[in-house]
Order: structure tokens, then C-alpha cells, then sequence
């Protein structure tokens, strides 16, 4: 009998524990379930990732320089990134994709956007050129799914300028976010 990897919840140990007895009434075998038990490193770096996204919203930038540049050589000013990081954008991003997953009527009108911005060439990248959004549903982010939180934002970046041009023309998205504060 060889290894398990499983992940650090109880009812994992519990049945690693009931195995060995089972193994151990039925075959005669001794199976040791700690020392067979490998717990999951995914499941162990999403947990950290997890822990730190949630402490780092209160993390103290007092000895951090007023600017530093990140590594397209671009400046990043203190103030503007401390600021970013009080507004706390991760959990703005889960409410916004559970507003959107919560009302059939915010989802439509969030698909039709995409939709009739495709179709007028209404999205453009950074240099003014014409870009075709996807037209997929915004990801929402699962604490227990791993990588779903990256997998969120990047959705949210890549739909930003149709969730910005909801937002600024006040349709039935915008009201249905501010009905929910």
C-alpha cells in the first residue's frame, strides 16, 4: 500500500485512520495514515495565497519608498498603490461577479454589452486599435477552487471596459450594484 495526497481537511485524516483499521482487521496489514498521508501542496500554497490576500489589505507601507518601478521599468507612485490596496479590489471584484451571477437581468444586459461593443468596435487596446472582447461570463472566485481567484481577475481586466462602460452609463448593472450596497 503506497502514499495518499490529499488535502488537510479532518474528514481526510478520519478516513486515513479508518482505512488502516480496516487494513489492519480485514488483511492483517499495518498501514501507518499519518505517515502515508502527503498532504496536497496546491491545496497548502492556495490557503497561503489566501491568508495573504486577506492580510494584505491592512499591511503597513510606512517604510516603503514613495515610488519604485515594476519590471516594465514603468513608475509606481506610494500613495496611488496604498490607496488601490485600501479599496480592497479583489473583494469589490467578487461582489461585482456575484451581483452580475445573482440577477438574470444584470447578466443580460452585461452580455449584450459585449456583444454590441464587438459589434461596434466600441473596445480598444492602449494604442487606440480596435479589440474583440470575449463573450464569456465573468469568473467568479471560489475560495476552495484553486487559481480561481487569479482566474477572476485576469477575466475582470480582460472585461474591464465593458464593466466600466456599464457602470458609467447607469444601466440596469449599475443599479443592480448599487441595490446591493
Amino acid at each position: 500500500m503506497g502514499h495518499f495526497t490529499l488535502n488537510n481537511a479532518t474528514n481526510n485524516e478520519t478516513a486515513m485512520e479508518k482505512l488502516a483499521q480496516i487494513l489492519l482487521q480485514e488483511c492483517k496489514f499495518i498501514f501507518d495514515p499519518k505517515e502515508s498521508h502527503i498532504h496536497c501542496f496546491p491545496h497548502i500554497m492556495n490557503i497561503c495565497v489566501q491568508h495573504t490576500i486577506d492580510k494584505y489589505m491592512n499591511a503597513d507601507f510606512t517604510n516603503v519608498a514613495s515610488q519604485w518601478f515594476n519590471a516594465l521599468g514603468q513608475p509606481i507612485a506610494k500613495t496611488g498603490y496604498v490607496s488601490a490596496v485600501r479599496w480592497n479590489l479583489i473583494e469589490l471584484g467578487r461582489e461585482c461577479v456575484q451581483v452580475l451571477h445573482a440577477s438574470g437581468q444584470c447578466w443580460a444586459n452585461f452580455h449584450q454589452s459585449i456583444e454590441h461593443g464587438n459589434e461596434n468596435q466600441s473596445f480598444t487596446v492602449s494604442d487606440g486599435q480596435s479589440v474583440t472582447l470575449p463573450v464569456v461570463q465573468l469568473l467568479q472566485d471560489v475560495r476552495t477552487h484553486w487559481d480561481s481567484t487569479y482566474f477572476m481577475i485576469n477575466c475582470l481586466c480582460t472585461l474591464h471596459q465593458v464593466c466600466w462602460d456599464i457602470h458609467s452609463h447607469f444601466t440596469t448593472f449599475s443599479w443592480c450594484i448599487y441595490s446591493r450596497l
